[in-house]
């Protein structure tokens, strides 16, 4: 069974659609995470302002 033009194309289509599906959600987790990195630094930084001030 040979594959015309238009079976590869809808073929390659399918795959291209399939990575985008992987692909999208696992850099939105990951974009994420990367904000999570960042907030959790901000807050790390300020408890030690805080423990700072605190301190006599």
């Amino acid at each position: 069974m040979s594959l015309g033009p238009l079976e590869l194309v809808m073929l390659l289509l399918a795959a291209l659609l399939i990575a985008l599906l992987v692909a999208l959600p696992l850099m939105w987790l990951m974009r994420g995470s990367r904000k999570r990195t960042a907030l959790q630094r901000q807050v790390d930084d300020l408890r030690d302002r805080l423990e700072h001030l605190e301190r006599p």
